[in-house]
């Protein structure tokens, strides 16, 4: 099946969450949709067709696993689920493996494993915060050129949020930051015990720079 076929329901009622996974899948050529908690990506799954559901186990009203038994039980082929949780939660992923869930992952989410299950894509994803916006903007865009996930930060609270629920690969950020927002940076990435791997730049460096060095880590 092509990709611009194929569609992708992604439920999480984290905004910054339901809107990354958007852009990755997007720029990937799939046909997305989102919903922002159980009962109204049940009502989705009930009168759309989606070939993939990915979704947080954990959820205000119904949670991932009731919605993926409901669609069982209501529909004769449901979508694919492809479940994610910031929790370890061993009775849910025992229930959700027995339902036939194509997988069950922790977060921070690894986009690349996300897009292996779909199509056997090997992407890395980066994330982008620098003071100068143009800048930045053209780092992204020029990564992307390169077939990176490359998204960018607007604030300190965007990129803190983004790390937390999203397993980069890199994190490009600009050196001149205030040493707090550095420290945040490197803190969060220290506490949640990823593998991301951090480049600084600034305004009097090339855009190619960081670029090379994203490129020699890999």
């Amino acid at each position: 099946m092509k990709k611009n076929k194929i569609k992708i329901l992604i439920v999480d009622d984290h905004p910054a969450v339901r809107s990354t996974m958007i852009d990755v899948l997007n720029e990937e050529g799939f046909i997305t949709d989102h919903a922002k908690n159980g009962s109204i990506a049940l009502t989705k799954c009930l009168t759309n067709t989606y070939h993939y559901v990915l979704m947080d186990v954990q959820m205000p009203d119904l949670n991932g696993i009731e919605v993926f038994r409901e669609l069982k039980a209501k529909i004769n082929h449901p979508p694919k689920f492809i479940f994610f949780t910031a929790y370890s939660l061993p009775e849910l992923k025992d229930e959700a493996i027995k339902l036939g869930c194509l997988a069950f992952l922790a977060k921070p989410i690894k986009i690349e494993r996300v897009l292996s299950l779909i199509q056997n894509a090997k992407s890395l994803p980066v994330l982008v915060y620098l003071k100068s916006s143009k800048q930045a903007e053209q780092i992204v865009k020029r990564l992307q050129g390169e077939d990176f996930y490359a998204l960018l930060a607007g604030s300190i609270d965007d990129a803190l949020i983004q790390l937390r629920q999203i397993n980069y690969s890199f994190l490009i950020f600009d050196s001149d930051l205030p040493g707090s927002e550095q420290e945040a940076l490197h803190k969060t990435i220290k506490t949640l015990k990823i593998n991301t791997n951090c480049i600084e730049t600034n305004e009097d460096e090339a855009i190619d720079l960081p670029i090379k060095k994203v490129n020699q880590l890999i």
